[in-house]
């Protein structure tokens, strides 16, 4: 089975947008500080059809960043409020997770786990200390302790080893779209209050 030919015009057409640089360079001045994976997450919300087709076409597809970010950011609000007028920030409490992950590159993971668990609690406790209850929630450490264990789970698990593909430099090439992701993220999350 040949395939069918397109005419010249329609090649011309197929031909100079696949190889454009000013349609690259386009997509990357609309795209501005955006990782292209959070790019292409809100292209794709707001484009369903596409995903749709990509859904019945059996491809796993792409699993955005976006929703990893929100359940990141989910156990992050069961036991700290940020705040965007006042340190710490979001960039902070992510800061935390990835400094101990680059500290020890040759830690295993139940023990990075552990690591990060005990970094967020020494955290959690610092911001009661000064805070009292407007950043860290919950009642006690002991009440607010199995949320800080998942999110330092999921940190390492899904952050680190499935994003991050386990490279300690990829954590640190892909910390700002972290940071900027998860900041979306709350930032919506305070709308819908």
């Amino acid at each position: 089975m040949s395939r069918s030919r397109l005419d010249p015009e329609r090649k011309k057409v197929s031909f100079s947008l696949a190889f454009s640089p000013n349609l690259i360079t386009a997509l990357e001045n609309v795209r501005g500080a955006k990782s292209q994976s959070v790019f292409v997450e809100e292209w794709l919300r707001q484009n369903p059809l596409i995903a749709a087709e990509l859904v019945t076409m059996n491809d796993a597809g792409f699993l955005p960043p976006i929703a990893r970010y929100e359940q990141l950011m989910d156990l992050l609000l069961e036991f700290y409020s940020p705040e965007d007028d006042e340190p710490p920030t979001i960039q902070t409490t992510l800061f935390i997770a990835q400094k101990v992950l680059l500290r020890n590159r040759a830690g295993r993971g139940q023990d990075i786990e552990e690591q990060i668990s005990a970094a967020m609690k020494a955290f959690w406790l610092q911001e009661r200390s000064l805070h009292r209850n407007r950043h860290a929630r919950g009642e006690s450490l002991e009440a607010v302790l199995p949320a800080i264990n998942e999110y330092a789970r999921y940190f390492y698990r899904i952050i680190f080893l499935e994003m991050a593909g386990g490279e300690h430099q990829q954590v640190q090439h892909r910390f700002r779209s972290l940071v900027h992701g998860c900041e979306a993220v709350y930032r919506e999350r305070v709308k819908q209050r």
